[in-house]
């Protein structure tokens, strides 16, 4: 497997976790389940009260999902762009900053993983971002 194709599966790991978390997102907006607190009897609470900072905001909840959806969003772009660099356009790699930049972007999201979420996506950054950084260094060294 060439160097471009590593980096493009790596791209792969988290464009798969940002659409999985956006089904999953989706699927909540209908009948909340997978983000929904797990004492259940929270959720109306979270349904009646705005976060604080700003008046005109609809819900906690749907500020939350808000959230997730962004997030999810911003998985798939990553992937899809680093997808993009690594087999259409891997000159854009040629710039060591590039390179740094991408793996610390997707670094941070095993950082995160580990201090804040839980081991399926730690273990998915963990890859994808592996993949990629060993593409790159069979691309450029």
């Amino acid at each position: 497997m060439n160097a471009q194709w590593i980096i493009a599966a790596g791209a792969f790991v988290f464009f798969l976790l940002g659409a999985l978390h956006l089904r999953i997102t989706a699927a909540d907006l209908k009948e909340p389940r997978k983000f929904a607190p797990a004492n259940r009897a929270l959720l109306p609470a979270l349904m009646e009260t705005r976060i604080a900072m700003r008046k005109d905001v609809k819900n906690f909840w749907l500020s939350y999902l808000g959230f997730h959806f962004s997030h999810s969003l911003g998985l798939i772009f990553y992937g899809l762009t680093v997808a993009y660099c690594g087999l259409v356009r891997p000159d854009i790699l040629a710039d060591v900053f590039v390179r740094v930049a991408i793996v610390a972007f997707g670094a941070s999201y095993v950082l995160m993983s580990r201090a804040f979420w839980f081991v399926i996506p730690l273990a998915g950054s963990a890859l994808g971002v592996t993949l990629i950084a060993l593409g790159m260094a069979m691309l450029y060294s």
